[in-house]
């Protein structure tokens, strides 16, 4: 079965150095050079840029932020693996931000010339801070960008974050049934109105405050995507959906993915969590006493909502998962936004992915799956080469999934069965 209707069937059923912009050997070298040989890192760099200015979601997570500041600093080098380092370090952007001089000249990869550059934007945003305390959030974006017309906000006042990144609601359960009967409006404010007017909890400041909640964690960037309101809409009430939506959760908070990584995988043989070491891991990481049941209630919230977990007063219980052809497609194509050619271990090693906990035997399958259904160009395997090449955007992705209109399940477990061989 090589074409899509065939497919549909089948779906239906089943080391760098530590000064800044050094090269990091021949090899290596000569690895990246392929991997960009189609655009250049001069092009992907003006791509990082114009999507920034362009107000994509996809730029301003706190991974396409921090790889776009560092590839000021560090010329001529791929820096996302950096980027990705560094958030794994300090937990997000504004902990790498806030990280002391010292600390981030000692990281790998970081030299004294990027480690200038990041405490200098803290400054900046520390003074940029008090500004818009002084003249108004609206004020202060236009002086930094007066030229780009910007998308209406919702003027609100999230709850006040732990700096050690805990957070005590999750209203995951919540957002995944709202994701579906969103407006399709590229509005945020027009989103926030919505659900303040139809989350079932009785207080209006309730509402919303969760709203707001919400919105951070589902569209991370200033506008409603379109990626996913069509994709929700599309799998509705469906494991996919809460796929994607985990996905987006644990982006907006790191804090789930060090759970994943810290607790969940490493126990992934016995598939068991007792409730008191996730307490533990929590404490150990700043969570005080007074809050620890709030936010030990909320992260298994998340986990469950995700359908990662089960869980009883006592325990967890977690298997890895089958993978999804649609939610896959969607993280694929999230992690790695723009169309191009990838490394195939990034994406093994991704822990966004790791998080997921789909089976790790099922992720290459995967890829050839999307390949196969033309969601993905091409994927090679030679030597110690592992490539794949992606041709569409996100939103393109989705649009593609949508118009396939088929009941996705498992990717088949056999080789000969999925067209891989």
């Amino acid at each position: 079965m090589g074409d899509s209707q065939g497919m549909l069937a089948l779906w239906s059923d089943r080391g760098t150095g530590n000064v800044d912009g050094v090269a990091e050997g021949a090899g290596v070298k000569l690895a990246r050079n392929t991997q960009r040989s189609d655009s250049g890192p001069a092009g992907h760099r003006q791509r990082l840029r114009d999507r920034f200015i362009g107000g994509a979601p996809s730029a301003r997570t706190d991974e396409a932020v921090l790889e776009l500041v560092l590839s000021y600093a560090i010329p001529r080098k791929d820096v996302q693996p950096l980027a990705k380092r560094l958030l794994a370090q300090f937990g997000d952007l504004n902990g790498v931000l806030r990280a002391d001089f010292k600390k981030l000249s000692q990281s790998d990869g970081v030299g004294a010339q990027s480690a200038v550059l990041l405490k200098l934007l803290d400054f900046i945003r520390a003074r940029s801070a008090l500004a818009t305390v002084r003249e108004g959030p609206e004020r202060e974006q236009a002086r930094l960008f007066p030229e780009v017309e910007r998308p209406s906000r919702p003027r609100r006042t999230p709850a006040p974050r732990p700096s050690s990144g805990m957070f005590g609601k999750a209203i995951l359960k919540e957002a995944i049934d709202m994701l579906p009967r969103l407006p399709e409006t590229e509005s945020l404010d027009e989103t926030a109105r919505f659900l303040r007017s139809n989350l079932h909890f009785n207080s209006e400041q309730t509402r919303q405050r969760n709203a707001s909640y919400i919105i951070r964690r589902m569209f991370p960037g200033e506008r409603a995507d379109r990626a996913l309101l069509r994709f929700a809409q599309a799998f509705k009430g469906r494991q996919e959906l809460r796929d994607v939506a985990f996905y987006r959760f644990c982006t907006a908070e790191p804090l789930m993915l060090r759970v994943a990584e810290g607790l969940l995988l490493p126990a992934i043989g016995s598939g068991r969590l007792n409730r008191g070491r996730l307490r533990e891991f929590l404490h150990a990481r700043g969570a005080s006493e007074k809050s620890l049941d709030d936010y030990t209630a909320a992260v298994v919230e998340a986990l469950t909502a995700g359908g990662i977990v089960k869980a009883d007063r006592a325990k967890l219980t977690f298997a890895y998962r089958e993978v999804l052809v649609p939610s896959f497609a969607f993280v694929v194509h999230s992690e790695f936004p723009e169309p191009g050619m990838y490394d195939i271990a990034k994406l093994e090693g991704s822990i966004a992915i790791r998080a997921l906990l789909w089976r790790p035997d099922r992720i290459l399958p995967s890829l050839y799956e999307l390949r196969n259904l033309g969601l993905i160009a091409k994927l090679s395997e030679i030597d110690s080469v592992r490539q794949f090449t992606t041709r569409w955007t996100l939103e393109q992705v989705v649009e593609r999934l949508v118009s396939l209109q088929a009941p996705a399940t498992a990717v088949p477990s056999s080789p000969e069965t999925a067209g891989v061989i």
